[in-house]
């Protein structure tokens, strides 16, 4: 009988159900054409992370985890800054990203 110890239970779970680096691209354009398009924020603006992530989770009815994930994304590409007061502010290249059609 093969026992996997409950640690890999827990990491293979969590795998199962780990967001591709395709998909974390494709919740951060998402994030970002809503600032652009949805919003209208153009580069040096912001929104409270707060209102932007009610707009994830209450009115796209989106996991959190997700959107934790896109934004990280988007930061590394330098579409966004998150400053410290918790401000998520658009970049030249992401009010660029958010503006571009599909």
């Amino acid at each position: 009988m093969n026992r996997r110890s409950s640690r890999d239970k827990d990491t293979e779970r969590k795998e199962a159900f780990a967001v591709s680096p395709a998909t974390s691209e494709n919740i951060a354009l998402h994030i970002v054409r809503h600032l652009v398009r949805g919003l209208g924020k153009a580069e040096g603006q912001g929104i409270s992370m707060q209102s932007l992530r009610h707009w994830w989770t209450v009115s796209l009815g989106q996991r959190s985890d997700d959107f934790k994930l896109g934004l990280d994304y988007a930061a590394t590409c330098h579409w966004i800054e998150h400053r410290p007061d918790n401000i998520i502010v658009l970049t030249g290249q992401g009010a660029e990203k958010g503006s571009a059609t599909r």
